[in-house]
């Protein structure tokens, strides 16, 4: 779901649509239709629920985003063009006066997720800006009830994505709770999908054009594609959205009067799934700044501050024909996560409790799976099974 809207060809995209006053450079795997007024609208994504080909002319003409999912539209009409995405755009926007706008490599200015925009026919920025976080509820929920509402939402997702899709989708499990936590529903609501059992590339135009830029991505350093139209399920970002990514997990546990550097020394955390991830020197000097900085605020202030930090953190949309499916990314999910009780979030945070609980109800092998630590050490050891199954 490559792009970049200028007023010259891009030798790097394999697609450049020329109109009056733009040239529009997409990858592969991009849609076009014409509105009733003949404006040409190029889309590409999907939607959480429903097709987004019959949906695209209502997201066209939105002031507001209301369609979850991962997706971009791009309409071009005599005032100028804009974007529009999902309610928690997936993808950056980077703005250069001279150059237009993309989201392949960082320009002058960057664009964050509470904001529609509009170029006009001379390149002149437009934003708009919207409230993406949505209200917050600051009550504290037990364990149990956090289970049960992830349960409802994720199991909801993963149903009716997977009742509107024909081919099998493909998962590659690495070792990571997230993708073995997203695989756990896929198993519970059909068999027709494709474990990836190797690494795989397919080389296209734009890959081949673009591999050093893709590279600067931090959700394309290392990713399967394939040329042929085809769905990856994929549990990113997860860390992110389920209260453990290193700076907004320690700041909600800095709320509570704790931190993952006083969990690191407890003994009860020291074989957790996270131990070696966090006992990272960066970390470490990251949080001891992150102590040293914290103002206390009310825990809705906090929650705001950590869904900030989460809708800005861009790393999987879509490269060429291959879609990566990413349904952790829910902004609704983290507020969930966020309002643990600080007995349960420790157990979040350090050991993924939440997803341990609901993969062992969904289907408990999976678990076997699992790295016995996060991103450390041989963390595909335990995938070794799946050549025997």
């Amino acid at each position: 779901m490559f792009f970049q809207i200028s007023k010259t060809k891009q030798n790097n995209f394999p697609f450049n649509h020329v109109t009056e006053n733009f040239i529009i450079s997409l990858d592969q795997g991009w849609s076009h239709i014409l509105d009733q007024h003949g404006n040409k609208i190029w889309y590409k994504g999907y939607l959480d629920s429903g097709k987004l080909s019959d949906n695209v002319l209502i997201i066209a003409n939105e002031n507001e985003p209301s369609y979850n999912g991962n997706f971009c539209v791009i309409k071009v009409f005599d005032a100028g063009v804009i974007i529009r995405s999902s309610k928690l755009r997936s993808f950056p926007l980077w703005y250069t006066i001279d150059n237009g706008i993309t989201n392949l490599k960082p320009g002058d200015e960057t664009i964050w997720t509470d904001s529609n925009v509009m170029l006009d026919n001379n390149l002149k920025l437009t934003h708009s800006k919207f409230n993406a976080i949505g209200d917050i509820n600051d009550s504290l929920l037990t364990l149990d009830e956090v289970i049960n509402q992830v349960d409802k939402i994720v199991d909801s997702k993963v149903k009716i994505f997977l009742s509107e899709l024909n081919e099998p989708v493909k998962v590659f499990l690495s070792g990571g709770i997230d993708t073995a936590f997203l695989f756990s529903y896929i198993q519970k609501h059909t068999d027709n999908y494709e474990l990836v059992l190797n690494s795989h590339i397919d080389f296209d135009y734009f890959y081949l054009k673009n591999h050093s830029n893709l590279s600067n991505l931090w959700g394309y350093k290392q990713i399967h594609h394939w040329n042929n139209k085809c769905t990856l399920a994929s549990g990113t970002p997860g860390d992110e959205f389920t209260a453990r990514s290193p700076a907004t997990a320690n700041l909600l546990l800095l709320h509570h009067g704790t931190s993952i550097p006083k969990l690191l020394n407890k003994d009860e955390f020291k074989n957790c799934l996270h131990y070696s991830y966090y006992n990272n020197q960066n970390y470490l000097d990251m949080w001891a700044k992150q102590e040293q900085d914290y103002e206390p605020t009310t825990f809705g202030n906090v929650i705001k501050i950590c869904c900030d930090y989460n809708i800005n953190d861009w790393q999987h949309w879509h490269l060429g024909n291959t879609l990566t499916w990413t349904p952790l990314r829910d902004i609704e999910l983290f507020k969930l996560f966020a309002r643990l009780r600080v007995e349960d979030l420790c157990q979040q945070v350090m050991h993924s409790a939440v997803q341990i609980a609901l993969i062992k109800k969904n289907n408990p092998d999976i678990i076997n799976y699992i790295s016995n630590q996060k991103n450390t050490g041989n963390c595909m050891e335990n995938l070794v099974g799946l050549l025997h199954d």
